[in-house]
């Protein structure tokens, strides 16, 4: 028997500083536990200096070059003006490290939250892709991820 609800849970991760942490089966999981077969997963990462994303989890080669383009565009040490005219600046926010103020501007160019359709309970996504969390911060953290469903649930 099918019924329509919602439910909304936490779940927590561990990064091992700056990199990725793939999550897709953490979350196929959960949706299999909670017994959701069709409906919306809504994924909310609850942080600053990190981000959710998804992204090919075929190739690890692609994940080394999205990390190598982001530290270029968004230096630890400051920033220079787009026409590179002038000296660099550095960053005002640094009480928690050097890696603290990138981390949170890296956060804003991607993105903390994702939205998926859940098909005969799992998530409906392409064949090479996977959802990461991207810890932003040197050292390792514990992460919350917020994931509110809506759909149908078996209640048997």
């Amino acid at each position: 028997v099918l019924k329509m609800e919602q439910i909304l849970s936490t779940l927590n991760f561990d990064t091992n500083g700056q990199g990725f942490t793939e999550i897709t089966k953490d979350i196929n999981n959960w949706i299999q536990n909670n017994k959701l077969k069709k409906g919306i997963l809504l994924a909310f990462l609850k942080h600053t200096s990190c981000s959710l994303i998804i992204n090919e989890n075929a190739d690890i080669n692609v994940l080394k070059d999205l990390s190598a383009y982001m530290k270029a565009i968004v230096p630890e040490e400051g920033l220079y003006s787009i026409n590179r005219s002038s000296k660099k600046v550095k960053y005002l926010h640094s009480q928690e490290g050097l890696d603290d103020m990138p981390a949170h501007i890296r956060t804003m160019l991607t993105s903390n939250n994702l939205s998926f359709s859940i098909v005969d309970s799992k998530l409906e996504i392409g064949l090479w892709q996977g959802i990461y969390i991207w810890e932003h911060r040197s050292s390792n953290k514990s992460r919350s991820l917020q994931l509110h469903a809506i759909g149908d649930f078996d209640i048997n």
